[in-house]
């Protein structure tokens, strides 16, 4: 009942959000914006209608209506689940990849398609292809496909709004209102980016209560949590395997890989997991220590829930905290045992999110600034100096100073791989100097590395390493020209150590076995362009 509710609360405000650009709207234009609003409804009714086919157009499905690919298990199981739930058995189509993942759609329950890839057949024994195909029951009991289309709609709608509001005050019209269509333009734009996140918030209350189901009508909640780390681990391997297929296949072979992957990172987005969350469990394995030692810094850091807003699917570690409460709840063992030390660590991140945020904030405020005044004005009759302009700009360079500052800041000290993946308190924006000493194993060695750059292995585990640079192309250079020749090879890395949705070690200098350094100029290069920006608004202020 608890997520029911949360999904319908976010329902309304998606609509409220709707009704507030509308009313705006309505109040300055004098007439309804019937045609925008038209063809958004009509382009929603295409887009239900015909939605199944163009999904089955883009996907190679097989359908297997016999039964021949689900085992015999699986294809059983779900059968006694829609005759114990009172559904309509689901058209199972299988799509022959070794990404291992599963999705449904449909237009009702009545007419719902659930989708296995061989992969997921493969890797998940009976009990856990039978959780996953509960989930995506759950999705169709629950009207998932249904609801997501019409929470979709409010964004499109919001958006036309946005469009409407512009083209009036550009044509004039309006009226007396004329001087209010920018802010209803304004408001209609916030209101837009905002249903973006509420829907995106619905799709993962949706994708918790889907879990809830399979947890409760398999009574196997364990079930669940081991196939989202298989998964998870399965994604990214595949991933890898296709990025490294790549680097060496003809023009033709190359084309059809990057068709694969771009079909896998599709299917992604609209299935049980998604590719971003896999990352860090292709580090810790699927072992239920390591796996439950990656999760731990999606628990405790609070950057792990900004980087989650941006995602159809909640992070697999709050998953799996949700599976293991149903497990105690069924008085079972949990699988994956989550570190109990979960406090969020909220020491530096305000300073942290303020100094990421601040040259952004600086060079919008100067890029907009007359519509910041205008609006300023209307709400507060505070009314700014243009000259603002020039303090602007120098912000934005002073500040891109300080978080780079941040970003590289500290001594490089030794450290080992299993220490650096303990560390829940590091980030993208609080990193951590190390020097590691181990051996590079590649670009997509199969069963060791998953990940676009080189990783590196010491005696405690392994960490992708990334080689980042500011100027275009100068990361896929050395990836061309120089990354091959330290594969196999012992080398000691200094850089710094940080943290997103899976841990990475930006390189500053790359030693090997013949003593010459690679060093690479990413936070130099930042500074550079940071002096310039300030020093270009201390010139405008003369």
């Amino acid at each position: 009942m608890k997520l029911f509710l949360h999904a319908t609360v976010l329902m309304l405000l998606l609509f409220a959000l709707l009704a507030t650009a509308l009313n705006g709207f309505l109040t300055y234009r004098g007439e309804p914006p019937w045609m925008p609003i038209l063809f958004t409804l009509v382009m929603f009714g295409l887009q239900f209608a015909y939605g199944p086919r163009i999904i089955e157009w883009l996907f190679d499905i097989e359908w297997d209506d016999e039964g021949r690919d689900l085992p015999a298990g699986n294809l059983e199981f779900l059968r006694k689940l829609c005759t114990d739930r009172g559904l309509k058995m689901p058209r199972i189509g299988v799509i022959r990849s070794d990404s291992p993942n599963a999705f449904t759609f449909g237009h009702f329950p009545g007419d719902a398609r659930v989708v296995v890839t061989t992969g997921l057949i493969r890797i998940l024994d009976t009990e856990e292809t039978n959780a996953v195909l509960a989930h995506e029951m759950g999705h169709v009991e629950h009207w998932d496909f249904v609801v997501m289309t019409v929470a979709a709609l409010a964004p499109m709608l919001l958006y036309q709004l946005y469009r409407a509001s512009l083209r009036v005050n550009q044509s004039g019209g309006g009226g007396d209102n004329q001087n209010k269509a920018p802010f209803v333009a304004e408001i209609s734009y916030l209101c837009y980016l905002l249903s973006q996140f509420l829907v995106l918030l619905l799709s993962r209350t949706r994708e918790y209560y889907a879990d809830r189901y399979a947890a409760r009508v398999t009574r196997t909640p364990n079930a669940l949590a081991s196939a989202l780390v298989k998964i998870g681990y399965g994604m990214a391997k595949v991933d890898g395997e296709l990025r490294h297929a790549m680097q060496d296949a003809s023009p033709a072979d190359r084309a059809s890989l990057s068709w694969q992957r771009s079909n896998t990172g599709a299917t992604a987005l609209m299935s049980i997991c998604n590719l971003q969350g896999g990352g860090a469990l292709a580090l810790g394995g699927t072992d239920a220590r390591g796996a439950a030692a990656m999760m731990r810094w999606d628990l405790v850091n609070p950057w792990a829930r900004l980087y989650e807003l941006n995602s159809t699917h909640p992070l697999t570690a709050l998953r799996i905290q949700a599976l293991n409460e149903e497990a105690e709840a069924l008085h079972q063992r949990v699988a994956y045992p989550l570190p109990e030390d979960r406090q969020r660590q909220w020491r530096t991140f305000p300073v942290e999110a303020l100094l990421w945020a601040m040259p952004w904030l600086a060079a919008g405020a100067f890029l907009l600034l007359p519509q910041v005044r205008h609006l300023l004005w209307y709400w507060t009759g505070i009314l700014l100096p243009p000259s603002l302009a020039r303090p602007l700009v120098i912000l934005t360079g002073v500040s891109w100073m300080c978080r780079t500052w941040f970003r590289y800041y500290g001594t490089m000290q030794p450290a080992t791989v299993a220490e650096l993946l303990q560390d829940v308190e590091v980030s993208q924006m609080r990193p951590r100097a190390v020097r590691v000493e181990g051996k590079i194993l590649g670009f997509g060695v199969p069963g060791a590395f998953w990940s676009p750059d080189l990783v590196l292995q010491d005696a405690s585990g392994m960490l992708y390493v990334w080689y980042r640079q500011s100027i275009p192309f100068a990361r896929l250079v050395f990836a061309v020209a120089s990354a091959d020749r330290y594969i196999g090879q012992r080398v000691v890395i200094e850089g710094w150590f940080r943290r997103g949705l899976s841990p990475c070690l930006e390189m500053s200098c790359l030693t090997g076995e013949d003593g010459k350094p690679q060093r690479a100029y990413s936070r130099h290069i930042q500074y550079c362009a940071a002096a310039l920006i300030a020093a270009g608004g201390l010139l405008l202020m003369r």
